[in-house]
């Protein structure tokens, strides 16, 4: 695998992704909120519950994709932008714990007869929450190109991509596992004693992510592709219908942000551009093509004091080795293990030097 061969990632278009259940269910509540309104017009007691019905239609319309799209629209320039800002941020892992017990209360209640009774109950007393974020000493961004033929069949006549973006976030190591699992283990161990129960959460993430984008891809922008426009749209319960006319001039597309990280070694290092260097971020819209240097898509904690790992905890960390989801490119290779040294012989170098 060698680093001069820039790795085309797993950009992919979706063709006839328009018409999906959950848009036909949508279509089918509009069409009977319609009719709703027009017996309402006829039985004016049935208004209270066109206002309920009306309320859920507001609330489905405006937590759509479509509002999410719209209030995340993007030329291609703003998408280099935040693509390389994406590419620049460190992910983030967040432990999270809440400590609580339950405690037995007498409420009161009305019963089926309207009487007042007085009823046992179980409340949850929460005494304890928090988040502790793993720290590691590098990560690498190994998204690959992401790349859009403007002059494709598929975009004929769409002015729109609908850009969904996945994210993979793995450790580059099997020690870094092992580190990450020692950490884990002893944030549960020291919340584990606080209260009588503990709810536990890990969640890995890069911060401020948009993973839904509507990017223009053609210089003539309809007058009606805005967020104002649909709020009106949506009020004049005409919202499905301007979700169709955008489907129309749009297509969706899928985008995979893939980090890597490292508790020990120095990911943006000489000796990884073998493995990881066809995966370097980079951006082509049709003729313009978008490259990054290595401050923009990895980073070091300098002030991270580090340790090469001993023998013992390599040893310990080989059981993890299945754990670690080594990356695969999507030309179905992986890297290739022997292009880098093993941590037994990172260790025994650096032993002797």
């Amino acid at each position: 695998m060698q680093g001069n061969y820039q790795q085309e990632n797993n950009f992919k278009l979706i063709k006839n992704s328009n018409f999906k259940s959950s848009k036909i269910i949508q279509l089918i509540y509009q069409i009977f909120l319609w009719f709703f309104i027009i017996f309402t017009l006829f039985n004016q007691n049935l208004f209270p519950i066109l206002f309920l019905i009306y309320c859920l239609y507001l609330i489905i319309e405006f937590s759509s994709y479509t509002s999410i799209f719209l209030l995340n629209k993007k030329s291609t320039n703003s998408i280099y932008n935040k693509l390389k800002e994406i590419f620049s941020t460190s992910p983030e892992l967040k432990l999270t714990c809440e400590c609580y017990h339950f405690e037995k209360a007498l409420e009161e209640r009305k019963d089926k007869d309207g009487k007042v009774i007085t009823v046992e109950v179980e409340r949850k007393n929460t005494t304890y929450r928090g988040s502790e974020c793993f720290q590691y000493y590098s990560f690498r961004d190994i998204s690959g190109l992401f790349k859009i033929d403007l002059n494709s069949d598929i975009l004929k006549n769409k002015n729109y991509i609908k850009l969904h973006l996945d994210t993979i976030i793995s450790f580059a190591d099997s020690i870094s596992y092992y580190d990450y699992q020692n950490f884990k283990n002893n944030v549960i161990y020291q919340n584990s004693h606080r209260d009588e129960k503990m709810d536990f959460h890990e969640n890995f993430s890069i911060p401020n992510l948009s993973k839904n984008n509507l990017i223009k891809i053609q210089d003539n922008e309809p007058f009606y592709v805005n967020f104002f426009f649909f709020f009106l749209c949506v009020i004049l319960t005409m919202g499905v219908p301007y979700e169709m006319l955008l489907d129309n001039i749009s297509i969706e597309g899928k985008y995979q942000i893939k980090k890597i990280i490292s508790t020990r070694y120095n990911l943006n290092s000489i000796e990884y551009d073998n493995t990881y260097g066809n995966s370097i971020p980079a951006i082509k819209l049709g003729v313009n093509e978008f490259n990054f240097i290595p401050e923009d898509y990895g980073y070091i904690d300098q002030s991270m004091e580090v340790n090469l790992p001993t023998l013992e905890e390599i040893e310990k960390a080989k059981a993890y080795e299945n754990k670690v989801q080594y990356p695969v490119f999507d030309d179905g290779s992986d890297p290739a293990p022997t292009d880098l040294p093993t941590e037994e012989e990172i260790y025994k170098h650096k032993k002797n030097e």
